[in-house]
């Protein structure tokens, strides 16, 4: 645990020893392989996944039966079912590891009770909810607003080292095109750099 402990720290310098110690009590050390769900639609969940190694999607099935990856999450990154977290409701999306992945479970009802009486822990909450947020409206701007070629763009530009991690199927449905126009969309960018 001294080298997860090393990772958090590296991650959140704003934690002290005490304040790791505390959040590792309360968690759980998980390995998982690629393809492994961690939470499935109607699950009720309240723990926050947070990725040391790997990668893990979240999804949701509309009503065509087709899957619609709705957020990724690298190292550092923390996943969760949102709804389920905040008001107890079954979860409305599936979590599964894109790759062989690493994660801290983070027990939320613990993690509330240690962040009443330690500072870094509120302050590692608020941290998260801000991030949740920023992303939360970035992506809600990626899909009413950007092209998809623009979309594919920013993604890149953002996240240069997912480009080849995540499956181009995973990749697609996140941007909200089909496999084919993300082929498309790759190959005239391709083109204009050389030309």
């Amino acid at each position: 645990m001294d080298q997860i402990a090393s990772r958090i720290h590296d991650s959140f310098p704003f934690l002290n020893i005490e304040s790791i110690e505390i959040l590792l009590s309360i968690s759980k050390l998980r390995k998982v392989e690629k393809g492994d769900i961690l939470l499935k639609e109607g699950d009720f969940n309240s723990n926050v996944h947070l990725v040391l190694n790997g990668l893990l999607r979240s999804y949701v099935i509309n009503s065509s039966g087709d899957e619609r990856t709705v957020s990724i999450a690298k190292e550092n990154m923390r996943i969760a079912a949102i709804n389920s977290l905040l008001h107890g409701l079954p979860s409305i999306i599936t979590i599964q590891a894109i790759e062989p992945t690493e994660i801290l479970i983070i027990n939320s009802g613990k993690f509330q009770e240690a962040a009443t009486v330690n500072r870094n822990l509120a302050l590692l909450e608020k941290q998260g909810m801000r991030s949740y947020l920023v992303d939360a409206t970035e992506r809600l701007y990626l899909l009413t607003v950007l092209s998809p070629e623009e979309r594919f763009i920013r993604f890149r530009d953002e996240y240069p080292d997912l480009i080849q991690r995540v499956p181009q199927i995973y990749l697609a449905s996140y941007l909200g095109v089909t496999t084919v126009s993300l082929s498309r969309i790759k190959s005239r960018i391709a083109k204009q750099r050389l030309g």
